[in-house]
């Protein structure tokens, strides 16, 4: 994720609100500073850098080096944050220290420490850089220094390693160090902390073995379960989870309840004749990547912007989507099963009217988003009457962001500052929501749908 704002350190200039893994803590960052975003790493730097200067050695510092380019910002502040793991030492505070992430120190001592909660260490230095290349090459090289501070602040269960570090040769100005621990001090940590994914699905398994003793639980894949042969993959749970972690069970339980029912249908209540669904089958947006792996036995095609149009029969308070060997039992293609799914999508529509809210006036609509979220609210865009009622509101042509399967958001072409917001929100909502879709934009025009690719 990459956030490109004005270049300028005023105080009183506007911020942006993020939040770190797990929502563990969020916040704020000057809109003159540039972040970027990854799994475990959070870099910030001025706008004009192309890249980050990171600690030269040990894991941590290793995994950074990765994300180096071929410039140097003038300086990088990277966050990390873990779960600390009593039996892992290199989750511990004791880890992390100026010997070990700025290698040939020339001179440390104590700094400043943060105006947080919990446990904050801090140490302000200078290091010298590591030379490369052949041996003879190290003696005769002339090593640049730079400048760095470090801030341990351990939380609770968690741990953040902020590191500041100026790129070789430099050192860092006071603004810079003020502004970075500003940065720092505005970190508010989240009331009730999430754990890890690998925690939340021991937990699960847990929940699924206390509830269904009966019933085999284990874990498998990456970041899924198996119930008695049933695999469930867990990214969803874990997005709703680490919104409300003390809801763990109201989370994850129903989805259990679902997979244990499903094992108690009969053979014809699994494979249903068509005369019995015809009217629940609907179609259902999902990204692709997921479909490749976790959906590969069921029903689905190809759309734009990285998504497939899947197939799911509605079961009311739940649904189940197609499998391919039900296709084989109605005797239909899946361009006829599509065609039946949205004659069935439009009867919907026509029951249940787009509710939306409009930002700008008739005589110039800039964003549309619908009121109430929906599990058939992305879907809707697969077809064309919603086109001609999005294009008539907004213009022939407009932008939409899908970041989940609940919501969408359309934006007017005749507004193009927009286009960029939305994006950065987009690409926020689809880290932080459940049944996520797509961090890309489409564009919905006389053609029909396409992704969107910036001129």
């Amino acid at each position: 994720m990459s956030q490109n704002f004005d270049n300028s350190l005023n105080s009183d200039e506007s911020s942006v609100t993020f939040r770190g893994p797990a929502n563990w803590f969020s916040f704020t960052v000057p809109s003159s500073l540039q972040l970027e975003q990854t799994e475990a790493f959070i870099e910030i730097k001025p706008v004009a850098a192309a890249t980050s200067a990171v600690p030269p050695s040990t894991a941590f510092a290793e995994d950074l080096q990765s994300t180096k380019k071929a410039t140097q910002a003038d300086w990088t502040l990277t966050l990390y944050s873990a779960w600390v793991d009593a039996g892992e030492p290199q989750t511990r505070a004791s880890s992390f220290n100026a010997a070990s992430l700025f290698p040939k120190v020339i001179s440390s001592a104590g700094g400043q420490p943060l105006d947080l909660p919990g446990v904050c260490k801090t140490w302000a230095g200078t290091s010298r850089e590591a030379a490369a290349g052949p041996w003879w090459k190290k003696l005769l090289a002339k090593r640049s220094t730079y400048e760095w501070r470090l801030w341990v602040v351990e939380y609770c269960d968690i741990i953040i390693v902020a590191s500041l570090q100026s790129k070789a040769g430099s050192i860092l100005n006071q603004a810079t160090v003020k502004a970075c621990a500003e940065v720092l001090n505005s970190i508010l940590f989240a009331e009730d902390l999430a754990k890890p994914p690998i925690l939340f699905r021991q937990e699960v398994i847990e929940i699924a073995r206390t509830h269904f003793p009966l019933l085999t639980t284990v874990p498998v894949g990456s970041f899924g379960i198996e119930v008695s042969g049933s695999e469930v993959n867990l990214s969803n749970f874990y997005r709703s989870y680490i919104q409300s972690p003390k809801r763990i069970k109201e989370i994850v339980l129903p989805g259990l309840v679902t997979i244990v029912r499903l094992q108690e249908l009969s053979p014809e209540q699994l494979m249903p004749s068509l005369d019995e669904v015809v009217d629940r089958v609907m179609p259902m947006l999902y990204p692709e990547s997921e479909g490749e792996s976790t959906m590969k036995d069921f029903v689905g095609i190809k759309w734009v912007g990285g998504l497939t149009v899947m197939f799911v029969l509605d079961e009311d308070d739940s649904y189940r989507f197609v499998h391919k060997s039900m296709l084989e039992k109605w005797d239909i293609n899946a361009e006829q099963l599509q065609h039946l799914a949205m004659k069935n999508l439009q009867l919907f529509a026509d029951d249940n009217p787009l509710e939306v809210s409009l930002v700008g006036s008739d005589n110039d609509a800039q964003m549309l988003v619908p009121v109430n979220p929906s599990p058939y609210n992305s879907v809707r865009l697969l077809g064309e009457q919603l086109h001609g009622r999005l294009r008539q509101v907004l213009g022939a042509e407009l932008v939409v962001g899908v970041p989940n399967r609940d919501f969408f958001v359309a934006v007017s072409l005749n507004h193009p500052e927009l286009i960029a917001q939305i994006q950065e929100r987009v690409v926020q909502d689809y880290q932080a929501m459940h049944h996520p879709l797509t961090s890309r934009l489409l564009v919905i025009s006389a053609d029909g749908v396409s992704e969107y690719c910036e001129s």
